[in-house]
């Protein structure tokens, strides 16, 4: 493997591991690696989307979606590793240096709700050990790769990987989400019948779909509108609350549905919707993106209705096996609708192989310090929720 010269001195010499791991083969043999700022990505354009078709499923790092996200990513320093095999790009790994070049973070920001990196199918091990190698001649201590779910095959390569070459992992998070992985999802139960019923006293009733020909513009406009008339619009955190917020997203989903990779779907009274979901796709996965219901029906819990309807949808598509809700832990309303469950789990691994050295240890106290500093706000952020979608049904 060859690595491009370094990016930027991080001021740093680096603390060699204590030990030394027993004589590995290189997995990276054949494999270049090289930075590409974000400004640059661009250019990768063609490479990058063959590689999204070939690599495990992220809708995220989708160039149609990632292009557009980056404009709205305010920190700078954003780049990718980029791993090329005879040529050919098998692994993309967007991310930035933090804390002065010791650790390097995958790229996760709060419309990107997974953080596993592209990499070609078969290809695991090499392209993860390449990425690590890059890492590691760049004089970074630890990477910080945040929510990847259980038993995937990168969660495998990388375990398989850390015990090959001892590299030590920690343990950041891990949580259980709710998920959709039966072909039979929950029908709606008694009481979600007689609301149906209920609803339907006030008028007439109809789902459409992006995905069944229901026009992208207006679809997209609808739902804008619907999550901005709930909190999110009072709270000022709606996608329509800034032009480059709601330039993203009408970029994002254009890109993307053109390739049939997202939708709309939207319950309608007598033509106004009262709820909406957004689902983006790659490969076998889909992603319960984002839901908007009228507060004014919340008596009768659109949100639920919609999110059966999705999933009723969803699950009879054979291209698809596994559904993400996006969700917290513990949601009050979808781990009632879907009772599968994801595990996902943040991790800080070691960039060299051996014992981890004081620098990986530094860098595990201050950001494990970091996490611990935010769960205060979060597990209130979560109460405010669970107690929104409490009233939405």
């Amino acid at each position: 493997m060859t690595v491009d010269a370094p990016i930027r001195s991080h001021g740093l010499e680096a603390i060699p591991a204590i030990g030394s791991p027993p004589l590995q083969p290189d997995l990276t043999a054949g494999t270049t690696t090289r930075w590409v700022p974000a400004a640059q990505w661009p250019a990768l354009l063609e490479a990058w989307s063959a590689l999204a078709g070939a690599a495990h499923p992220n809708v995220f790092l989708n160039p149609a979606f990632a292009l557009a996200a980056r404009r709205i990513d305010a920190w700078p320093g954003l780049g990718a590793v980029a791993v090329e095999e005879d040529g050919r790009l098998v692994g993309l790994a967007p991310g930035r240096f933090r804390l002065k070049g010791t650790v390097f973070a995958l790229w996760t920001h709060p419309y990107a709700p997974y953080g596993g990196p592209l990499v070609a199918r078969g290809h695991e091990k090499p392209v993860l050990a390449a990425i690590l190698a890059h890492l590691q001649a760049q004089g970074v201590a630890a990477l910080d790769w945040p929510m990847l779910d259980d038993g995937s095959p990168l969660a495998v390569a990388l375990t398989a990987l850390a015990t090959q070459s001892e590299r030590r992992i920690d343990i950041l998070d891990a949580h259980r989400r709710a998920a959709l992985i039966t072909a039979d999802p929950p029908a709606p139960g008694k009481e979600m019948r007689r609301l149906g019923r209920r609803l339907a006293e006030q008028g007439a009733v109809a789902e459409v779909s992006t995905a069944r020909g229901f026009g992208l513009d207006a679809a997209t406009e609808t739902f804008l509108a619907l999550e901005a008339e709930g909190w999110k619009g009072r709270k000022g955190s709606a996608l329509r609350a800034s032009a480059e917020t709601r330039r993203f997203f009408t970029e994002a989903m254009a890109g993307l549905a053109a390739g049939g990779q997202a939708r709309i779907d939207l319950i309608l009274l007598d033509g106004q919707a009262i709820a909406g979901a957004v689902v983006l796709s790659a490969g076998e996965r889909a992603w319960y993106w984002k839901t908007a219901y009228a507060e004014a029906f919340a008596r009768f819990s659109p949100g639920v209705m919609v999110t059966q309807a999705i999933a009723a949808r969803l699950s009879a598509d054979p291209a698809i096996r596994l559904v993400d809700s996006c969700a917290i832990a513990d949601h009050p309303m979808i781990d009632r609708v879907w009772h599968d469950r994801l595990g996902i789990t943040s991790r800080l691994i070691a960039v060299a192989p051996g014992r981890a050295g004081l620098r990986y240890r530094l860098a595990l106290a201050v950001v494990s310090g970091r996490r611990a500093a935010r769960s205060g706000a979060k597990a209130l952020i979560a109460r405010l929720r669970r107690g929104r979608a409490k009233a939405a049904g």
